[in-house]
């Protein structure tokens, strides 16, 4: 086995057997007293997650570790919108066999599970800088995208099962929970507004109560704006929340004005909570 660190790497995956083992957790509740059934959002059920987090497992981190540079042009399917993600869901899904259980999903997921685990055993963080295509949003990017993708993606959805099931356990980490609103905050950017941010100076900041989590910044300045992962002084909108209120509000769970109105995301002023609106219209 090589030498070569495995830092990046290691804190990666520790971050993402943390979830996994919180899923399994989940799961097994769920198995014990056969809830498979119950409703998840509007469209699935708790036995389709299973199903979800193993088809993405193979499709993306799996084929792009193996493939990496490889893949053939025929493959290489980019999901740029939310509508093109949603037809690539339902068509996995009309893959799946008529007449397979919850109990055949959840193993399938672990199976994959165990595929990555082998995978990165002979991996190094040198490995993370290999080309990998990432099918939602990006196309070619690193290995390493993918390990940041995979560890947002099931802490998101760990946290919508334990919601849905009505748990306020497993408690997630302070270092994945960061990571996850890292990445999630980290695509504001990608919907700012420059024409609403002309000669206009503006600081937000993120404030997170779940202990050891912190806040994050974004700087408006000329026209730009920069993510800062810390609290900024002076700051003109300062919004605290929980990471669950925050999940809740992102994925359409909660309804932002009522997060507000009933306390669960404190403002400190409803004129700089409408500039931000402005500045960063999110979809």
């Amino acid at each position: 086995m090589s030498t070569q660190s495995r830092t990046q790497l290691d804190e990666l995956m520790s971050h993402i057997e943390e979830t996994w083992s919180n899923l399994n957790t989940l799961f097994d509740d769920l198995a014990a007293r056969n809830g498979w059934d119950q409703q998840h959002g509007t469209d699935w059920t708790f036995a389709d997650l299973p199903y979800h987090l193993a088809y993405c497992n193979q499709e993306i981190l799996i084929r792009g570790i193996k493939a990496g540079p490889n893949l053939p042009d025929g493959e290489q399917e980019l999901l740029a919108s939310a509508d093109a993600i949603n037809a690539w869901n339902a068509r996995k899904f009309a893959e799946r066999p008529a007449d397979q259980t919850a109990a055949q999903s959840v193993l399938q997921w672990r199976r994959t599970c165990d595929e990555i685990r082998q995978l990165t055993s002979e991996m190094t963080d040198t490995d993370l800088d290999r080309p990998f295509w990432m099918p939602l949003f990006f196309g070619w990017r690193d290995v390493r995208e993918g390990f940041l993708f995979t560890r947002a993606h099931d802490w998101g959805e760990f946290m919508q099962l334990r919601i849905y099931m009505g748990r306020e356990d497993p408690i997630p980490s302070a270092g994945v929970t960061r990571a996850y609103l890292k990445r999630m905050l980290g695509s504001f950017p990608l919907f700012f507004n420059p024409e609403a941010a002309a000669g206009r100076q503006f600081t937000v900041v993120m404030a997170f109560a779940d202990p050891g989590v912190g806040a994050f910044s974004f700087q408006v300045a000329d026209g730009a704006v920069a993510f800062v992962e810390s609290r900024l002084p002076q700051a003109d909108l300062v919004m605290t929340q929980s990471a669950e209120t925050f999940l809740k509000t992102l994925t359409g769970m909660l309804d932002p004005a009522e997060a507000i109105q009933s306390g669960l995301v404190q403002v400190n002023d409803l004129d700089s909570l409408a500039t931000f609106g402005q500045l960063f219209p999110l979809p």
